[in-house]
């Protein structure tokens, strides 16, 4: 792995979907202020309210650097960090609890993965290193790469990836995992559990996604493990129960997007926005997946439905112009109703002889759905010359 502008008139055009019954434009952040990070792939970024935190990834090299980047006011900058900096990692898991961020394993040099569990105090911008006590029942989680590390409820969930079973990092031989561990994190007695699953559960995968969603009419919480990578892309959706711990493969509607991995897969409110990845080469309409020699990088967008399991088709403008080009490795997050991406690599086709990759450096939003509402006018203070009224401001509104 290497590993404020002007508007003009057509800017104003109103671009914001009712549910997705509008076209849905993606707008490219331009003009940032502040140091921008140099371009990566199998970085990861979480958000703490309108901040997006990105760390680590590989470009010739693997990045150890912290950036942040603020949507409120098009600003990066680099927090001046202090305490047990981790080592830089790429293709680890990222997750952010408050204001507490944990990054766990990944891979630190070429062949060599790591189990090593880090926390990042927002608050301070200081890094600890954890040392979760191992399992009752086993043994605490293998060194790994891309696997997915979701915050359901108060626990994180630890599922699958890649795993390097020769000691020596230049001999890689690649073992793909669908292990599962949860790490509760809100007591100081940190310790892996091994979980007993019910039902089939996924196959083994590396570079998958996975979201926590919140069924407010079952009141419970779901982890939804989309897609992958076991020699060939997966496309195969699966939802962990965390109440009863039962695994389910669900009917879904609509229509499927390709397999991919290496994508990235963001909720905002009952839907997971699928972007990007590694898909298999499509010729005349067939699939080439058991025994894939080709395959591209997308920039294809698909939306799942939670509520109803329904792959809805979006009304997108996809003018190549007004579009971020094909990426895989790159990362993003959702901020109110937008939709954030950054950086990634390219090929715009890769084969087993033709490895080309190009990082990209733009970063795009799309609003996804209407802003909502301010909320209803407040008399602060009445004189006989003058009322003065507030209501609260409505975040991700352009105009």
């Amino acid at each position: 792995m290497t590993a404020n502008s002007e508007a003009t008139s057509s800017d104003l055009v109103p671009a914001l979907p009712a549910k997705h019954n509008a076209i849905l434009r993606w707008k490219r952040v331009t003009n940032p202020s502040g140091p921008q990070p140099r371009p990566r792939h199998g970085h990861r970024s979480v958000n703490i309210k309108e901040l997006m935190v990105v760390f680590g990834g590989g470009n010739e090299g693997i990045v150890d650097e912290l950036h942040v980047y603020n949507t409120a006011t098009n600003q990066w900058y680099v927090p001046a960090t202090k305490g047990d900096v981790p080592p830089g990692c790429a293709a680890y898991g990222f997750v952010v609890d408050g204001t507490r961020i944990l990054v766990f394993g990944g891979m630190v040099e070429y062949g060599k993965y790591s189990n090593e569990l880090y926390e990042l105090q927002a608050t301070k911008w200081e890094w600890k290193k954890l040392r979760p006590k191992p399992p009752e029942s086993g043994p605490p989680p293998c060194r790994r790469l891309g696997h997915s590390f979701t915050l359901v409820g108060d626990k994180i969930y630890l599922f699958g990836g890649l795993a390097n079973e020769s000691d020596d990092p230049k001999n890689n031989i690649p073992k793909y995992l669908n292990d599962l561990y949860i790490l509760e994190i809100k007591n100081n007695q940190l310790q892996w559990e091994i979980p007993t699953t019910f039902g089939e559960s996924p196959p083994p995968r590396e570079s998958h996604t996975a979201v926590s969603w919140y069924d407010k009419k079952q009141k419970k919480f779901w982890l939804v493990i989309y897609g992958g990578m076991s020699g060939c892309r997966l496309g195969d959706l699966w939802l962990l129960d965390t109440d009863t711990m039962s695994w389910t493969r669900p009917r879904t509607s609509g229509p499927l997007p390709l397999p991919r991995s290496l994508h990235s897969s963001t909720l905002i409110g009952n839907r997971m926005y699928v972007f990007g990845g590694w898909v298999p080469l499509v010729l005349d309409d067939v699939k080439v997946e058991k025994h894939e020699k080709e395959w591209k990088c997308t920039n294809t967008l698909a939306c799942l439905n939670l509520e109803t399991m329904t792959w809805e088709e979006l009304d997108l403008d996809t003018d190549e112009e007004n579009m971020p080009r094909a990426r895989a490795g790159h990362c993003a997050v959702g901020i109110h109703t937008r939709l954030y991406i950054w950086s990634g690599r390219d090929g715009y086709r890769k084969a087993w002889n033709n490895q080309v990759r190009v990082c990209c450096k733009d970063l795009w939003y799309l609003e996804v759905e209407r802003p909502g509402t301010a909320s209803r006018v407040q008399l602060v203070r009445a004189s006989t010359h003058s009322l003065e009224v507030s209501w609260q401001a409505v975040p991700s509104a352009s105009y």
